[in-house]
């Protein structure tokens, strides 16, 4: 953990070169570890994702998991049982909106699960001072003090300075061939473009795979509070 004490101010208009696209789903269930199948059913479906670096797919957490803060226990061959209000999000250049609505209507098979897109609508960056990832891969990732230090360098050849983090524990996305160690990660008090800058580019390696997709949060100290009364 790290934790310095700043402030900050002004106004920002937020860049529209990067969005999210949000389709509804039609998916009872699916495995906690699908995102290498995830990617595999949606580059069959949009090839051209592979050849673009800002493209990234965010897995799918379900309505206990905190957003995605607190991640299901690693049980070989666990579901998630998804509400309704579900949704599959895609970050991409607006550019390609046009080609990603491709999707809309399409069915994918999830190791066996079906997964039925419906419309979508597309959703702006929000530059929250607090931003989060569900699972960041990098450096140092099975020791968490090295691991904050190398994010803290990542962001400062960026130009951003690292105030506040959060670090969870560390988790497995299974790949075939290579798994890839990861930690969920939240950090705060940043200035509105240093916010939509991580939510535009990530960080680190695997975004394909859910990996170094940063989402924005309400707050640090929510978090800090529930992980102080589980």
């Amino acid at each position: 953990m790290l934790w310095e004490e700043t402030a900050g101010d002004g106004e920002f208009v937020v860049p529209r070169d990067i969005i999210d696209l949000c389709f509804r789903i039609e998916c009872r269930e699916l495995p906690v570890d699908h995102a290498w199948s995830l990617y595999q059913g949606l580059r069959r479906l949009l090839p051209w994702i592979d050849g673009d670096a800002r493209v990234a797919i965010h897995s799918i957490h379900g309505a206990t998991s905190g957003n995605g803060w607190i991640r299901p226990p690693e049980v070989p061959g666990s579901l998630l049982q998804l509400p309704r209000r579900t949704r599959l999000y895609l970050r991409i250049p607006a550019e390609r909106e046009p080609d990603a609505l491709a999707l809309c209507g399409s069915e994918l098979r999830l190791d066996g699960y079906r997964m039925k897109l419906g419309d979508c609508h597309q959703k702006t960056l929000v530059p929250t001072d607090t931003v989060f990832s569900r699972s960041l891969t990098g450096d140092y990732v099975d020791d968490e003090e090295e691991f904050t230090r190398w994010v803290a360098d990542t962001l400062r050849q960026r130009g951003i300075r690292l105030h506040k983090m959060l670090c969870g524990l560390r988790h497995v996305i299974h790949c075939p061939g290579d798994d890839i160690a990861a930690r969920s990660v939240m950090l705060s008090d940043l200035e509105p473009m240093e916010s939509i800058r991580l939510q535009e580019s990530g960080i680190g390696s695997g975004q394909k795979l859910g990996c170094g997709i940063f989402l924005p949060h309400k707050s640090i100290a929510a978090v800090g509070s529930a992980q102080g009364e589980a």
